[in-house]
C-alpha cells in the first residue's frame, strides 16, 4: 500500500511540475513588461540581467530579442480601445514614432510568425513609407487593397504588429513612455 501511495505521490508532483514548467515558459511572462497604451514590451528581453522565465520563453522560441543598445520591440495583440486586433477588420496605424534611427512594423500570427500571403508586402520600414505633410505615419492594415502605406492581413483570424525601433535612446527607460509617443490603433470596419 506504500509503494502504491509512493508511486502516486511522485507521478503526481512529476505531472504537476512539468505542467506548470511548460505553462511558465508557454507565452512572454507578465512580469518585466510595460504597457504603454495598446502597446506591450519586455524592455530588458535583449539585456544581460534578463529575467530567467524571458529567457526560458526565448530558448523555447525561435525569438530573436533586440539587444539593450540596439532597440526595443514593442508588441500589440489589441487596438486601442482594447479590442482584439482581427484580421476581417481594417485598421489604421497612425501618429509618430519615439526618437530612433530607423523601424520597422510588421503584422504577424499570434505564435509570431509572419503570413504566408500572396502579397510580397509584409512589413514597412521608416525609409519606404509614404508620410503625410505633418510627417507622421498612416498605414492602413486589412485583409483588401487599399491605396497609400497598405499592410496585407489574411482573409481571417487573429494577429499581432510588432513594431521595432532601432538604435533608440528609449530602450532603456521604456516604461516611461506615454501612450501619445506611440502610434495609434484604430479601427475603422469589419466586414
Amino acid at each position: 500500500m506504500r509503494v502504491l501511495s509512493l508511486i502516486y505521490v511522485i507521478a503526481l508532483g512529476a505531472g504537476l511540475g512539468l505542467a506548470s514548467a511548460r505553462y511558465a515558459v508557454a507565452d512572454r511572462p507578465w512580469f518585466g513588461r510595460a504597457q504603454i497604451g495598446a502597446w506591450t514590451t519586455w524592455p530588458k528581453s535583449g539585456a544581460r540581467d534578463i529575467d530567467p522565465y524571458m529567457r526560458a520563453y526565448l530558448a523555447r522560441g525561435a525569438h530573436l530579442p533586440l539587444g539593450a543598445g540596439e532597440g526595443l520591440e514593442l508588441i500589440a495583440e489589441k487596438d486601442d480601445t482594447g479590442r482584439s486586433l482581427d484580421a476581417r477588420c481594417r485598421y489604421v496605424v497612425s501618429g509618430t514614432t519615439p526618437p530612433a534611427r530607423g523601424w520597422s512594423i510588421r503584422a504577424v500570427n499570434p505564435a509570431s510568425r509572419p503570413f504566408q500571403l500572396a502579397v510580397e508586402r509584409e512589413s514597412f520600414t521608416d525609409a519606404e513609407i509614404v508620410r503625410s505633410e505633418r510627417g507622421g505615419m498612416r498605414i492602413v492594415a486589412a485583409a483588401t487593397p487599399e491605396a497609400g502605406n497598405w499592410l496585407p492581413l489574411p482573409a481571417d483570424g487573429r494577429f499581432e504588429l510588432r513594431l521595432r525601433l532601432y538604435d533608440t535612446p528609449i530602450a532603456s527607460h521604456a516604461g516611461e513612455l506615454r501612450p501619445d509617443t506611440l502610434p495609434r490603433i484604430t479601427r475603422v470596419d469589419c466586414r
